[in-house]
């Protein structure tokens, strides 16, 4: 079934709309109503629809306004516009909105019906456009110049030199210039596909078919390119010159875009991790490298969601490697592991030096080494290990008398670290939550108070301040706003003295209309009402 939402400012033309038209025929299902558009966009927080049918005329937010915001955050949302003849000419307008098709009001049986039959139409031959594996093989082979691909690998490998790599951008035609560079990795979640288990070929090509998506809409956004690398999906992009905070949001944007169309036609999830923001093309090596430190976390944070390695990781400078496989090893088992898979980590370390004859100063530098990723580790948390409570850093090797006491020394200091870092992490969100209502209880009156705004306040991503308040209050950010709104302008109507219009602007409803309808809808009584129990 397609998920539809019906809005207009009459209840009665909705209810007639709902109720008449027998919907399952279409293989449609009605999944909310609303008489504006800020009320519709309640509805997609809970569940993005298929498409909306919306009146043009309508108080708060008209259904021009609607589809102009559907098309810029919900690009896969099909917009329909109801009309009368009086607003015909707002009708044919709206094609700029992105609006795909009209209803003249009052609407007959056969108008509906050519409707949702041709639309029905569109979404079958969409979704069937998407899974037709024999086309998404040959566009696949088609769209990927062995040279282009062979470069962007050696990009993010960081094998050229910036003159040469600016030379190659040119000589291909890539779209990775401007002031800002940052890699995306992909990943399936896998084992969400389709509730079953997938067959290898079945999972090769859905990569083939994100990797379609990710560049059809990189395309549309003239902005990155998307390849194989192996057999995971990656995107690089350049960014002109703007604040580091909007480069941030454009691409969250364009993931995100890319994201819900994976989910919405291949009926699959998937991961994105988004390395650091670098200002140097050369430096796209170190935003790929982040990106599948990002990806790491997927084990704590959960998939289908992007994740920005700097929301949870601040970057470093330093790039020091011991092994690059035990290394990873050991940083991962801290990081998500548990004890045994700190210990394994660690017993590889030694064992490497146990099974080596080497001179003195050769140990020395490879336990150096070894504790040096602990200091980078640390240093990335925030947490001293010189302190008395983590036993210091202090030793080196000759303080022990065996390479099996060094290597319990160095596995307890392991053990605390991974302990430090889990209970930072929870302390840190903790954090964060405290300061975003903070934040919240001080400019609730601000009306333009939004995630967006405050996100950055908090030098954070938009999308990881929505995870935080679903995870730590059980609501989102919108929701927990309206309700510190609401308790505000509770107290103040209580005072008589406090006319209704300034309690309104108060508590960030500068349009008193909007602020007596908002209250009305989550008190069931409009603010004079309220007001008349007290006095």
């Amino acid at each position: 079934m397609y998920k539809i939402v019906i809005v207009d400012d009459e209840e009665e033309v909705r209810l007639g709309m709902i109720q008449r038209i027998m919907w399952s025929d279409y293989h449609f299902e009605v999944i909310g109503e609303a008489e504006n558009g800020r009320e519709a966009l309640e509805i997609f927080e809970d569940a993005i629809p298929d498409v909306v049918i919306t009146d043009i005329c309508m108080p708060l937010m008209d259904g021009l306004e609607l589809a102009s915001y559907i098309r810029e955050h919900y690009p896969t949302v099909k917009t329909i516009i109801l009309t009368g003849f009086e607003d015909f000419k707002f009708a044919k307008q709206a094609i700029k909105y992105g609006v795909i098709d009209y209803l003249l009001k009052p609407v007959l049986p056969k108008d509906i019906h050519e409707l949702l039959t041709k639309l029905r139409g569109t979404l079958d031959n969409e979704i069937q456009d998407k899974e037709d594996r024999t086309k998404l093989q040959k566009h696949y082979i088609e769209s990927l110049p062995v040279l282009k691909e062979s470069f962007l690998t050696s990009l993010i490998l960081g094998r050229h030199q910036i003159k040469e790599i600016e030379q190659k951008i040119t000589a291909f035609d890539l779209r990775i210039t401007g002031a800002y560079f940052a890699v995306a990795v992909i990943r399936l979640d896998t084992e969400h596909m389709d509730g079953r288990d997938a067959s290898p070929e079945d999972i090769e090509l859905k990569r083939f078919a994100v990797s379609n998506i990710a560049r059809e809409i990189l395309d549309k956004n003239e902005l990155g390119e998307a390849f194989f690398y192996g057999e995971t999906p990656v995107v690089v992009i350049g960014v002109e010159n703007e604040e580091k905070a909007t480069v941030v949001n454009k691409l969250f944007m364009v993931l995100e875009e890319i994201r819900q169309n994976v989910e919405k036609f291949l009926k699959i999830t998937i991961t994105t991790g988004l390395g650091s923001i670098q200002d140097r093309v050369d430096g796209i090596k170190k935003s790929y490298e982040s990106a599948l430190t990002a990806l790491e976390y997927k084990l704590v944070l959960g998939g289908n969601q992007i994740i920005y390695v700097e929301d949870l990781e601040p970057e470093t400078k330093d790039s020091i490697y011991l092994d690059e496989k035990q290394e990873e090893m050991l940083v991962s088992s801290i990081k998500f592991g548990s004890k045994d898979d700190v210990t394994q980590a660690v017993n590889a370390l030694f064992d490497t030096m146990g099974q080596t004859k080497l001179a003195m100063r050769d140990y020395e530098l490879y336990f150096m080494e070894i504790k040096t990723v602990l200091l980078k580790l640390s240093r990335t948390f925030q947490i001293d290990l010189n302190d008395e409570k983590h036993s210091g850093m202090c030793e080196d090797i000759h303080a022990f008398n065996s390479l099996g006491e060094a290597k319990a020394w160095f596995a307890g200091l392991c053990l605390k670290l991974m302990q430090a870092i889990s209970s930072k992490r929870v302390n840190t969100t903790q954090t964060l939550f405290d300061q975003a209502k903070d934040y919240i209880d001080t400019h609730y009156g601000d009306h333009e108070l939004n995630m967006q705004k405050l996100a950055k306040h908090l030098y954070i991503s938009a999308s990881y301040l929505g995870m935080i308040f679903k995870k730590e209050a059980g609501e989102t950010f919108l929701k927990y706003l309206i309700r510190v709104r609401l308790e505000a302008a509770k107290e103040l109507l209580k005072n008589p003295k406090t006319k209704i219009s300034e309690a309104a602007e108060k508590v960030g409803y500068p349009d008193v209309s909007y602020f007596s309808y908002f209250f009305k809808k989550n008190t069931g009584q409009s603010p004079r009402e309220y007001r008349n129990r007290f006095a």
